[in-house]
């Protein structure tokens, strides 16, 4: 009986407030909207030039000519890479008042050089798509696919960057 006293006391107590702790006022750092645009178009990004390198690859070991399957991956990628380049460049532009460590100030300045890198690439990848259509020169397609796999390399590098940016200095994430 005397147990079940003290349970109830226990229980109707244990819902009021402390007296030893404060309330503290919490500051949350807020970012602007367009940094939520950027992670979806970078995740289109990093899976489109795989896809391109996969069919690529399938219509190369089927002994057969870039299908145009291979020409819309490639249109797209280059379309998904301008992008995240162009949402990565605004976001840049658009936390430049909030305080980072300098590490994470070079590592994001390097990110920025490699996605322009990327995109040049990716330029260059769609260019021999096109160059190929007009003329079927085995030499094209399979310069095609190592410059499409240094993409893909490219593209997981700036994947790791991007990853330390958020994970190892909370860029882009709002932080108390």
């Amino acid at each position: 009986m005397i147990l079940a006293v003290l349970l109830l006391l226990n229980l109707s107590f244990s819902h009021e407030p402390v007296p030893t702790l404060e309330q503290v006022k919490e500051h949350v750092l807020t970012y602007p909207t367009i940094v939520k645009l950027h992670p979806p178009t970078v995740h289109f990004a990093i899976s489109l030039p795989f896809a391109t390198l996969i069919s690529g690859f399938y219509f190369m070991l089927r002994w057969r000519k870039l299908e145009p399957v291979v020409h819309l991956f490639s249109l797209l990628t280059l379309i998904s890479l301008a992008t995240a380049v162009a949402t990565g460049y605004y976001v840049h532009q658009s936390i430049t008042n909030i305080p980072l460590h300098a590490e994470a100030v070079e590592l994001l300045h390097m990110h920025q050089r490699v996605g322009f890198v990327l995109l040049f690439i990716a330029l260059i990848n769609f260019t021999l798509t096109l160059l190929y259509s007009f003329k079927k020169n085995p030499f094209l397609a399979y310069l095609f696919i190592a410059i499409n796999l240094l993409l893909c390399v490219g593209v997981v590098y700036q994947g790791s960057l991007g990853g330390s940016l958020v994970y190892d200095y909370s860029v882009g994430v709002p932080i108390k």
